[in-house]
């Protein structure tokens, strides 16, 4: 039985036991799976076809012998399925009547394990008739009647209870082992199960029973009392269980009755704030439904509560709960929420507008379910000006027998291919008029009949099939019947059909062509339903594509659908499950279009893992898992054609090469004869528009790396002139230039980072070397984005030179970053924001400190928070101060660290200063590093001001404050950075004559 279990971090989980469905042994592998096929054709509506194969159930060979002694209970489930389903009062009330006769029928014929369920729905039914009588406009004696069947109903439930109490209490005595005795230990579950269903059934029936009145708060007093304290009861003492968790709506819906509605919207909210299981949702929204109510009931009524509350609701309805009545109720009381909204005056037009369309939405939904709502739902959208003109498809004539259903059924198969093929006619004529498009809609509206005459067809037809009715021939009705369902778009019953006829015809042509019509709709529904909802399907979609792939192994369509289970695993980043399937399938394109792909995703997971879970060791197995998956894909490409997927797979291999430090292999990557990117390049489409400005780009670090490497970085300077003059024009469009100085930042940014690791003779040769190639560069074009870069590589060249902590670069550095300075300033748009940052930074690095200051001064009135110009302009002045007399040193090492030149308007220091620098920074990850950088500066401008003017008191301000950093952050955001703040708090101590201690190690400082 299903459990709701308390468990330690949760409120509530779900937990499931064994059902008394395991109590019967598993059907044979050759017979009928009787029990899964009668559910697939009750959920997908066949009721007419379920009977019949009711019917003829116990002649068939390998049904299980417990399933045929259940079939009258089946029949009555069917039965009262089909009544619930049917618009017709007659053949709805012709249903219950037979659901109750196969009841009673069940419960005479002898003692059985699922008699009790048999009582349990006998409950039910008489409830279910009761409703059936209050249908419409009830006269009085119908009234009467109804509440004495509800009343009734709870009499056969209190029965129930009472006859289990007795059977669980000897079962407790019996101590039943699960382990030794599962029948039994499933048998007691399925007691207690419907133990606790019996007493919600009585309470609901009574509850029932008194809503016959019309004023049950006056009429009906006692039997809401009894309901109510039947409901309380039922909550506290099994809480944790589906019946004590469903108690909760009902209790609810009592306190409603009676008036109470704060105790009611307080069951309701209790009951919304239960677990989303699947037993519960029904219940939920019951419940939301009466939250609704009540806001709705508030004068003026409280829309706007019930919509943000449960509003959202409607986008999580899953496809199996579209049809339920609880979710008509559901959509009808949100409907007037929003109606409600609509009529709000005091609202913008466009909002009135919204609500009116939202609620239109939800009446037209509900409108399309059979149930007592569709009366009402149409009135309300009658009144707001829409009438509802529904297709009515032809009836088909029964047929006389299997044989004569199935050649209507081809007829009808070959009326639709014809006429299929006059409508490809029909669409390749160039003429557009109202006469070729009305006998174009003339056609499709005659395929749609003719499909649905073959449905019917075919479903009357397979209901009279027998043990002498030939199997081939009922396998080829349900083949030509999934294709009607699949061709009509009803996907769910082309999958329900096609999944059975491929188990049931394993190895036979019709059994594939079934499987791979259910495989296609499960996929169609896939792209319907929402990703968090998707699990059921699925997990259908792998079962299928695992059974066909294995059943059909020499079938490529077959084999099709080992892929499509790789890429549902590849989904759910289940990479070692992909390669293990991948590694299953025969050697070929299709196994190394795989490989491919499972390598850029293993890439693209690596660089999540570092940068997002900060797990190195991770990532890095990832991207050797990536390595030998790609090349292994490349490696594996039959033919010399390479397709669009090929080339990207490359060219991701070739990163993953410079990731690695193996530039030499990436360019042959790069370069590779058959799938190498620079050689299909304009051969073949680019997969987007930056694609080929990624391959330059790579080729470029690649060269990079390669002039790092080698003895005479000379020897590539003429392809990387080359392949920078290409790289420059790949970027084309209205966003290009855009694009192409990101590309350039990178460049650079990734340039420095491989002179900073080179040792001091190879980046002698390095700097040498490119100073060569930019000069090339800048005296072959004029285009902006390109001169801008050649500056910034330069800036990058002469920071590399500067020693650690050094401020202001001097000798070749100096003579690089000047360079740099003046190719900013060259520049045509030296206004442009990251041109004049560039300039500055340039500026500030060479000492020219005032014209630094006043080009950030004049970036930041328009953009304050811009950090990186903040940071130049704090240690502008920081390092201009270094440069100053003591007494003038003093006045910018405070402006350094609580900022300088005040704007017009507010007088606020355009240039914030260390300070607020950190406090902006501060406790925002994103700026971790900024905040204990910054943070550091702010220590270090207090001792430089008190050593400038020899004041113990500022240097003693420096030391508490490095303290206090250690205090909230032991870690002081990381080694090196901590070994800076270690190294200023020391030479703080000295310069006051304190013990040069330093900062405590964190484990102690976080245990004092």
């Amino acid at each position: 039985m299903t459990k709701l279990i308390r468990a330690p971090g949760f409120r509530l989980v779900l937990a499931l036991a064994v059902s008394s469905a395991c109590l019967t042994p598993a059907l044979r592998a050759e017979g009928e799976p009787a029990e899964a096929f009668i559910k697939q054709l009750r959920n997908a509506g066949y009721f007419d076809t379920a009977i019949a194969y009711l019917e003829r159930a116990d002649q068939l060979p390998g049904v299980d012998p417990s399933f045929v002694a259940a079939i009258p209970l089946e029949k009555a489930q069917t039965y009262i399925d089909m009544a619930l389903r049917s618009r017709n009062a007659e053949a709805r009330d012709e249903a219950f009547a037979n659901a109750e006769a196969a009841l009673q029928q069940f419960l005479t014929d002898g003692d059985h394990p699922r008699a009790s369920e048999a009582r349990l729905q006998l409950g039910k039914l008489q409830m279910i008739r009761a409703a059936q009588l209050l249908a419409g406009e009830p006269d009085p004696a119908k009234q009467k009647q109804a509440k004495q069947s509800y009343l009734a109903a709870s009499k056969t439930f209190d029965g129930i209870v009472g006859d289990l109490r007795q059977k669980l209490e000897q079962m407790r005595g019996q101590k039943i082992d699960p382990a030794t005795d599962p029948q039994a230990a499933a048998l007691r579950d399925q007691y207690r199960f419907e133990f606790l269903q019996s007493q919600l059934n009585a309470a609901e029936a009574i509850t029932l029973a008194a809503k016959t009145d019309e004023d049950p708060a006056k009429n009906a007093k006692s039997q809401l009392q009894d309901a109510a304290k039947r409901f309380t009861e039922l909550n506290e003492k099994y809480a944790s269980y589906v019946p004590g968790a469903l108690a909760l709506m009902h209790l609810g819906q009592v306190n409603e009755l009676q008036g109470n509605d704060q105790a009611a919207m307080d069951r309701y909210l209790e009951m919304l704030d239960q677990p989303d299981a699947a037993p519960l949702r029904d219940a939920k929204f019951l419940a939301a439904s009466g939250l609704i109510r009540l806001y709705l009931k508030s004068d003026p009524p409280k829309y706007s509560n019930a919509i943000d509350r449960v509003g959202g609701w409607v986008r999580e309805i899953r496809p199996n709960e579209e049809s339920t009545p609880s979710v008509q109720e559901f959509r009808m009381e949100l409907a007037k929420a929003y109606l409600a909204k609509a009529a709000d005056d005091s609202l913008k037009k466009g909002e009135i507008g919204r609500a009116k369309s939202e609620g239109r939405q939800l009446l037209l939904a509900a409108s399309k379910v059979p149930g007592p709502h569709v009366e009402q739902a149409q009135q309300m959208l009658a009144d707001l000006g829409i009438e509802q003109d529904t297709e009515t498809l032809p009836t088909a004539e029964p047929p006389k027998s299997f044989d004569d259903a199935m050649e209507k059924a081809r007829e009808v198969l070959q009326v639709t291919s014809d006429l299929e093929k006059a409508l490809e006619i029909l669409a390749k004529r160039d003429e557009s008029n109202s006469d070729l498009q009305q006998q174009k809609d003339d056609i499709e509206q005659q395929i749609r009949e003719s499909r649905s005459i073959g449905i019917q067809t075919l479903r009357a037809g397979l209901a009279m099939i027998n043990s002498d009715t030939d199997n081939e021939s009922v396998n080829q009705a349900r083949q030509i019947l999934t294709y009607f369902l699949y061709q009509d778009q009803k996907h769910r019953d082309a999958a329900v059909v096609g999944s059975f006829l491929a188990r049931n015809a394993p190895g036979s042509d019709v059994g594939l062509k079934g499987g791979l019509m259910a495989l296609t709709s499960l996929q169609m529904l896939l792209s319907e339903v929402p990703e968090e909802e998707n699990g059921g399907l699925i997990s259908q979609l792998e079962s299928l594509g695992d059974y066909l792939s294995k059943t059909w192994p020499n079938d490529p369509q077959a084999a099709a659908a080992k892929g499509i289970q790789i890429r549902l695993m590849l989904q759910k980043d289940d990479f070692q499950g992909a390669k293990e399937l991948i590694d299953q399938m025969a050697a070929g394109n299709e196994r190394a279009m795989f490989r491919r792909l499972l390598g850029q995703l293993l890439w693209n997971q690596s660089i999540m893992t570092r940068s997002q879970k900060n797990d190195p060791t991770t990532a890095d197995r990832l991207v050797g898992e990536a390595k030998a998956s790609l090349q292994a894909g490349l490696d594996g490409i039959e033919g010399n054609l390479v397709e669009t997927e090929g080339m990207q797979a490359a060219a991701v291999l070739a990163k993953v090469h410079l990731l690695l430090g193996e530039s030499s292999e990436a360019l042959k990557v790069l370069d590779h004869p058959k799938y190498g990117p620079l050689n299909l390049l304009g051969k073949i489409d680019a997969p987007s528009e930056n694609f080929a400005g990624d391959v330059y780009s790579t080729e470029l670090k690649a060269l990079v790396g390669q002039m790092l490497n080698s003895q005479d970085p000379g020897t590539y300077l003429d392809r990387m002139t080359k392949t920078m003059e290409t790289l420059r024009e790949s970027f084309d469009g209205p966003e290009s230039q855009t694009r192409l100085t990101q590309t350039y930042m990178r460049l650079a940014s990734d340039l420095r980072e491989q002179l900073d690791s080179a040792s001091p003779a190879k980046r002698g040769k390095l700097i040498e070397a490119f100073r060569e190639m930019l000069k090339r560069i800048s005296d072959s074009t004029s285009d902006q984005a390109t001169l801008r870069w050649v500056g910034q590589t330069l800036m990058s060249m002469g920071e590399s030179l500067m020693e650690p902590g050094q401020n202001k670069a001097t000798g070749q550095a100096a003579d690089l970053i000047s360079q740099a300075a003046e190719t900013f300033k060259s520049l045509d748009n030296t206004d442009d924001v990251t041109t004049a940052y560039l300039l500055a930074r340039s500026q500030r690095l060479v000492g020219e400190y005032k014209d630094a200051l006043d080009a950030l001064e004049k970036i930041l009135v328009d953009k304050p928070t811009m950090l990186d110009a903040q940071f130049e302009g704090a240690q502008a002045y920081e390092s201009w101060a270094g440069e100053l007399k003591p007494a003038v040193a003093y006045k910018a090492y405070t402006a350094a660290l609580t900022g300088a030149r005040p704007n017009d308007t507010d007088k606020q220091n355009t240039i914030w200063g260390w300070a607020k620098i950190s406090k902006q920074t501060n406790r925002n990850p994103a700026f971790k590093e900024k905040f204990f950088e910054s943070r550091y500066h702010v220590a270090l401008c207090l001792f430089l001001m008190g050593r400038a003017a020899d004041r113990d008191s500022d240097i003693r301000k420096a030391i508490k404050d490095i303290k206090q950093i250690a205090t909230l952050y032991p870690e002081m955001g990381g080694p090196a950075q901590r070994g800076k703040y270690n190294a200023l708090l020391k030479e703080a101590q000295r310069a006051v004559g304190d013990k040069p201690t330093g900062l405590e190690t964190p484990s102690a400082a976080s245990g004092s």
